[in-house]
């Protein structure tokens, strides 16, 4: 059983990623887009149709998929972290003025229009849920970028030296991590149930915790830094793999999630010169190749969209399609057009801040996980992911290649970075 769902997911994933790449899409949304067809609501129905009865990702068999995605989340997390870690002295005062401007607008817009949107789904998508933190939660999830998608899709169309493209990578990171911070505040008010006074203690106390955690793993760092250059990194990883494991596990008991720990280990690690180019040699293609996948297609597994008739939930879902790229567009928008931009170059960037895949998967999964939010909330959220990720490269397409001769000056540089 084990065998064949490993070789289903990778033979899917496979096929319908570099499917989704023929037709300019990023590898994501094809691997996404297998794991539903191997969910409820694809496959089951069709061999039911052909008289099959078949338990090969029935819920009961598919623990262990879970738990590869889990470790996928963690060293994906990890990942992350050493690329959004803070430092960048050298960038311009300006850029990271208006990455700030950037990030702040594409948070809060969404933010607050996925709370609008979620106080009236509550009631009809999720009644048996806790209101506050569902309600701030679609919030976060609605306003969360995808890093590490945007990335690959800058990398792929080659328009990295654009600075309206570093700026935004740079509000990419803010974003994150702004995300991150509330996604944590969010679990700690959920668990204790809203009771302020023990919400505040355990938030001081947490703070207290976490800024200890810090100082200790900046000390062990440093003094590995301090004896430590490329040539050691063999030696040395097996280490930094358990301290990356003990990050996790003690974020995990501290009500946050194991995801945020990895984090806090990839931002302290990232200050070793060259680690992040070896990690990427010796785990990110097992990452990318094996892990990656499955946890895409985890996501997919738990999609159901067998009630796509139901014309409540479709209605809620064009509702949460709609706000999502509005609000998140508009907000990146507003803040590029506030910074300086250009009309196409505030376009670019906010056709970038709109990639959701990844994060928002990671931000759903910890969710539903938590039970912050339904399976059925789960499920409209990530097709909304899916399809508003597929919007991004196309239309980064489109304006960058429409408007070639525009970006060779782009405006903001003339106005901002020189």
């Amino acid at each position: 059983m084990f065998t064949m769902q490993l070789l289903a997911i990778l033979l899917v994933s496979q096929l319908l990623g570099g499917l989704a790449q023929r037709i300019g899409q990023c590898r994501v949304v094809g691997e996404i887009t297998a794991g539903i067809l191997l969910g409820p609501t694809f496959l089951q129905p069709f061999l039911q149709s052909l008289g099959v009865q078949s338990s090969l990702f029935a819920a009961e068999n598919i623990s262990w998929i879970s738990t590869l995605a889990e470790l996928a989340l963690v060293l994906l997390m990890f990942e992350v972290g050493m690329h959004i870690a803070p430092g960048d002295s050298h960038r311009n005062h300006q850029e990271n003025k208006s990455a700030l401007r950037v990030a702040i607008a594409g948070l809060v817009l969404p933010f607050i229009t996925g709370i609008v949107v979620a106080w009236y789904a509550h009631p009809v998508l999720a009644p048996g849920f806790d209101k506050p933190s569902f309600i701030v939660f679609c919030g976060i999830a609605l306003a969360v970028s995808a890093l590490p998608v945007m990335i690959r899709i800058v990398e792929d169309l080659g328009i990295g030296h654009l600075p309206a493209v570093v700026v935004t990578l740079r509000a990419a990171v803010l974003t994150d991590i702004a995300g991150w911070l509330a996604l944590g505040a969010v679990i700690v008010f959920a668990a204790f149930h809203h009771d302020l006074k023990r919400v505040a203690l355990f938030g001081f106390c947490l703070l207290l915790g976490v800024a200890g955690y810090i100082a200790l793993s900046l000390q062990w760092v440093e003094r590995m830094l301090a004896r430590l250059d490329a040539s050691d990194y063999p030696r040395h990883l097996p280490w930094i793999l358990c301290y990356l494991l003990a990050s996790a596990w003690i974020t995990m008991h501290l009500q946050l999630h194991a995801g945020i720990g990895a984090l806090l280990a990839g931002a302290m690690i990232s200050r070793a010169p060259g680690f992040a180019q070896y990690w990427n040699r010796q785990i990110g293609g097992f990452l990318r190749v094996f892990l990656l996948p499955v946890f895409f297609a985890s996501a997919g597994l738990k999609t159901s969209l067998t009630t796509a008739g139901n014309a409540v939930e479709l209605q809620w879902l064009l509702i949460f399609l709609v706000a999502a790229f509005v609000s998140k567009f508009l907000g990146a928008y507003i803040g590029a057009r506030h910074s300086g931009f250009s009309y196409r170059d505030a376009t670019l960037t906010g056709a970038l801040m709109n990639t959701r895949g990844l994060m928002e998967l990671v931000v759903l999964s910890i969710g539903l996980e938590l039970h912050l939010i339904s399976p059925t909330v789960y499920s409209l959220l990530v097709t909304v992911a899916l399809i508003v990720t597929a919007t991004t490269t196309p239309l980064v397409r489109r304006v960058t290649q429409r408007n070639t001769r525009v970006f060779a000056r782009p405006a903001i540089a003339e106005k901002n970075f020189n």
